[in-house]
Formats: structure tokens, sequence, C-alpha cells
């Protein structure tokens, strides 16, 4: 077995000769994290980013004319004049606010997770990978992982269930970085116990998981009596995480379990850490506005919209951008030059439902939305399980867009079929409009049959 420090450097090495330095903006990160992070980092990458839309993306060189130059003083109150960016804008705006150096990058596609069930396409470089992959290493560092040591991640693969396998690519770099993948899109009792029995072999000092599948599995575990090797510490994701999961989590699996939030568009935001309460926003990658309704900034405490500035992302700035998310930030405060900066103190929004089919196998509702990514012609969605073997999906067609073809709808009902079995039957509804909830919040993945 190959030494953690070997595969730290290895992995980081390899990422180097492709031209991505993430071990270097790694270990940056952790030594400013231990030694104090300054006050002025967030303030100092603010300026540099509108000093680069300001000199090449057409949009916000627009934008920040008619708003005026001042933002070297304070950039924090500059961002206020800024028009908030909806992803309504993005697809309307695409190309202006594309970076003119783009064909001098390295760059790439991507598309938002869907949360609100609006995805929209947008444009990242190499550099962002690797300073919020970097990020995203010192958030598990926090709770106690460190790279080359193991870690089991219980997330979804649609390759894995479509094809049957992962690629030799993503094998090697699974054996670099001592990662053991359980695929959360399928959860059967037998897949779960081997689950249990990889997680007992393997001893991982870390699980990365779906919040809804770590649950899930931490309920089989108990319902079967089944006995577990206790990881370092669990880190969940991509789902809320309500206290009554949290705390079947920590009970079945003996160890503390650590909430992160991220998005797609800007990479991961915020994790929870020891010694902070609430989610510690890593000052390198985002900063965070919370607003009301009529996009006027919230004091700390109060609860409202959530603004992500992307801090890391040239190539495609994303500035006061809404995520579709809501929470509240703590009082900003630097103790002893420790680290603080942002805090979100709370954090709403983005509850997914677990579908389950008619075998009583628990099916990781992300995976039917993954379907819809990279769909020109999906302006917003929202999929319903209304019995085991009936799904809907509820479309918004994007106008002067061609319609899906017959072929398109079929490739997603065959999928779907996957998971769901061969009985389900897949209902396309579209339709103009969906709205939001009395409350409020808009679900975009829902289950009308009772767990």
């Amino acid at each position: 077995m190959q030494q953690p420090s070997f595969r730290k450097w290895l992995y980081f090495t390899l990422l180097a000769l492709r031209g991505q330095p993430l071990g270097a903006y790694y270990e940056r990160f952790v030594r400013e994290d231990q030694k104090g992070i300054s006050p002025d980092t967030t303030k100092e990458l603010l300026i540099r980013l509108l000093d680069h839309c300001q000199r090449s993306v057409p949009y916000y060189a627009e934008v920040m004319h008619r708003a005026g130059n001042t933002y070297h003083k304070d950039p924090e109150e500059y961002l206020q004049r800024l028009p908030v960016l909806t992803k309504e804008i993005i697809r309307t705006h695409f190309d202006d606010l594309k970076s003119v150096d783009l064909p001098q990058r390295k760059w790439y596609f991507n598309t938002s997770s869907g949360s609100t069930g609006e995805p929209v396409r947008f444009i990242q470089d190499w550099d962002h990978a690797a300073r919020t992959g970097a990020i995203s290493l010192l958030f598990s560092r926090l709770v106690g992982h460190e790279v080359g040591e193991c870690v089991a991640r219980l997330w979804g693969s649609e390759r894995d269930i479509i094809e049957g396998s992962v690629g030799w690519r993503a094998q090697l770099l699974n054996w670099i970085t001592n990662t053991v993948f359980l695929n959360a899109y399928r959860m059967t009792p037998d897949r779960m116990r081997h689950f249990i029995e990889v997680i007992n072999r393997r001893q991982p000092k870390l699980i990365v998981a779906y919040a809804n599948a770590m649950f899930e599995l931490a309920r089989f575990v108990e319902r079967e009596r089944l006995e577990i090797t206790p990881p370092g510490a669990i880190i969940t994701s991509a789902e809320t995480l309500h206290p009554f999961m949290r705390e079947k989590i920590e009970q079945i699996f003996r160890c503390q379990i650590f909430n992160r939030y991220g998005s797609r568009e800007v990479g991961d935001i915020a994790c929870e850490r020891p010694g902070i309460e609430g989610f510690w926003v890593a000052p390198w990658g985002n900063y965070i506005e919370i607003t009301n309704s009529r996009g006027d900034r919230e004091p700390p405490g109060v609860e409202g919209e959530i603004l992500v500035t992307s801090l890391t992302n040239y190539a495609m700035p994303l500035i006061r951008y809404q995520i579709g998310d809501w929470g509240a930030l703590s009082p900003t405060s630097w103790d002893n030059c420790t680290a603080r900066g942002q805090v979100l103190r709370s954090l709403l929004g983005r509850t997914s439902d677990i579908f389950r089919n008619s075998q009583g196998m628990v099916v990781e509702s992300g995976y039917f939305e993954g379907l819809l990514y990279f769909k020109e012609w999906v302006r917003k969605f929202q999929i319903i399980q209304k019995s085991c073997s009936c799904l809907l999906f509820r479309i918004v067609r994007n106008e002067g867009v061609p319609p899906p073809s017959q072929a398109e709808l079929d490739g997603i009902v065959a999928k779907t079929k996957l998971l769901m079995g061969q009985e389900c039957e897949v209902i396309f509804e579209f339709t103009d409009d969906i709205p939001a909830s009395n409350s409020g919040k808009y679900r975009f993945l829902i289950s009308e049959v009772s767990g």
C-alpha cells in the first residue's frame, strides 16, 4: 500500500504537469489558514477581479462604466452598485459575459446543478478548477483528512449506471488519491451491505456523501443491525442536512458529521469546521451577500437571498450571482488574525426528496436532474414521483430553441427506466411556468410516495 504522502505528491505532480497548480494553491491555503489569513484577502481578490472585468469582460465593462470606477477603496460596498446576476441574464448576455482573453485560456463548459430547477450553461477555466479544488481539499483537511489518506465517496455517477463501469482514467485517479467510490445512484439492500463491507475493510479517514444517501445508509445499518467501523469524519453536501438526519448519522457511524455548501457554478463555498459555529466561507473562493426582495443587503443575523461573487473564475466572471438559496451571515470578525471572515450562520433551501422504485430500492433523485443537464430546450423543470411506477418530468421550454426530438425524449425515458424499472411510466408535461409553493420556496424534486 502506497503511503499517503507519496500519493499526495504524485497527485499534485501529475496535475502540475497538465498545467493545473492545485497543489501549490492547496499548500498556500493550508499555510495561510494555520498562520492566520489576512483580513484584506477577499478585498484584494475582489479588486483584482473587478480590474479584470472592467478591462476584459464587455458586460461588466458597461455596467461598471455606469457605476463609476471607485471600487479600489471599498470593493465590497461597490458591489451593491452592480446588478444582480440572474440565470436569465447569463442566457441573454452569454457572449458579453465571456472574457475577451478566453482564446488564451484553458477553459470548458459547465452547467448549473439545477438546484433551483433552472439549469444554465457557463464557462470555467483551469485556474478556477485548481483553486476551487484546493479549497475543497482544505475543507477535508480541516475535519481530519489529508490528501492521500483513504476517502470513501458515497456520490453519483450517471456514466457508471449507463455504461456499467468507470473509465480507466477515473480508476487511476481513484487509486492515486486513495478514493473508494460508492455509487449513491444505486442503493439496493445488497449494494448497501457491500458499501458497509467496503467501509469496514478500507476504514476511510473521511466519507463524503450526499446528505440523503448517507441518511438512508445509516437507516439501513440500524435496520439490519450491522457492525460498522467508524470513519474519521463525514462530510455531507449537495442536499439539506436536517437535524434529524445529522443525529441519526452520527449515532450510527459514531463520528462527527460536517456539512458543506457549494455549487457547480462557483465550487465549494463554505463548510462547517471545528471551532466555528456555522459554515465558514473560504475567503479565497467566494464572497457572500444576503439581500432582501428589493436587492438591498440584510444585516448579519437576518435571513435573505444568497448572492455569490466567485473570486476564482476569470473566464466568465459571476458577480452577485443569484444562486437560488437562502441564508443568514454571522457578524464578520477576525480574532487575533485567526481565520474567521464570513460565516454563514444558517442555510436554507435545496430540499430534495428520496425516490423509490417498485422494488423498494432507494434511488437518489439527483440522478434524474442530471438527465436534463446541457439540454438547451430546458429553461426550468420539476421532477415528481407520482408513484413507485410513475415519474413526471414537468418542463418549461426555452423560447427560440427547437423542441426536443423524440430520440432525446426516448433517451431520457430509457435512462430513467434503468433505475426505476422497465414498468415505470415516464410522463413529459410541457408548461408555461412552474410556480413556487405557498412558502415561497421552489421544489424541483418531489416525491409523492410515502417512505
